[in-house]
């Protein structure tokens, strides 16, 4: 949310910090968008599901993909490249990581920073109501707001989350069949977060209606296996960690250690080096 694709003070520098690694892979960084200006945008106004579907034909035209790759996701990015999986993986996703992603929804619209402009209108207009006609369809931030107490309304509003989620009453069982292919899903929590409301949204748990913390394993999402997540935990492909940090400070050494050399240095099928797709 706010960053773009190839800001060298961001994503950049992740890309650099990766290769300096792992010398010799490949990493592509996804733009959505027309230059970095648009990409910016892209992540405050536009329509997620048309953003996942212009994804996936990006994915499947990059020849260097196409037996497959490593991705990982930064704040909502991570949940978009949950879609990718989910909607289409094709070319498949191997090791998925999500960093700070809003997996299950969040309760209040993500702060802003100082002098971000496209932010602070982002707010105005989601003030009008997330689940209201222009905002559901136009405001990216909206369409995985999760109001605990109206969880009737999300259901029928939310043109996104509760669809990618499987929380509606007909599921799409390719959703679960697609994630469950995944040889590790790493969930990254930040301890410090302010950002996103509830925290624990990046490992998949979320508030109740009295305001409590409901994990994973106590949803029916969970216990009726919706979209996988039982499947994958049972088989233990799924990997909860934390960040002591705030949201999106992410230390380059913890960054290197604890994902990219575990996660990230893999040789896929039919290919030499490593692959690496990076979402923001």
């Amino acid at each position: 949310m706010g960053d773009t694709c190839c800001n060298p003070d961001s994503m950049g520098r992740i890309q650099e910090a990766i290769k300096g690694a792992l010398p010799g892979i490949y990493t592509y960084s996804i733009m959505i968008g027309d230059d970095e200006s648009g990409d910016k945008k892209a992540s405050f106004f536009g329509n997620i599901n048309e953003e996942v579907n212009s994804v996936c034909e990006q994915l499947k035209n990059d020849e260097n993909l196409k037996y497959g790759f490593n991705a990982i996701g930064f704040s909502q990015g991570g949940q978009f490249l949950r879609a990718y999986v989910q909607r289409c993986n094709d070319p498949p996703v191997y090791n998925l990581i999500t960093f700070g992603s809003p997996h299950n929804g969040v309760s209040d619209i993500p702060g802003c920073e100082k002098n971000d402009g496209w932010c602070r209108l982002m707010r105005t207009i989601a003030s009008q109501g997330a689940y209201s006609g222009y905002v559901r369809e136009h405001i990216i931030q909206a369409q995985y707001f999760k109001d605990p107490r109206r969880l009737d309304i999300y259901l029928k509003k939310n043109i996104f989350l509760p669809d990618i989620n499987n929380e509606l009453e007909v599921k799409n069982e390719t959703y679960k069949k697609n994630l469950v292919t995944l040889n590790k899903l790493v969930l990254i929590r930040f301890t410090e977060d302010t950002t996103l409301k509830p925290r624990d949204t990046a490992w998949f748990s979320f508030y109740d209606e009295e305001g409590n913390i409901v994990p994973l394993r106590e949803q029916m999402l969970y216990k009726e296996d919706w979209i996988g997540l039982k499947t994958l935990a049972e088989a233990g492909k799924i990997v909860f960690k934390d960040c002591e940090s705030s949201h999106m400070s992410i230390e380059l050494i913890y960054f290197v250690d604890e994902v990219v050399l575990p996660y990230l240095n893999n040789t896929l099928k039919y290919r030499k080096k490593p692959l690496l797709v990076i979402q923001t």
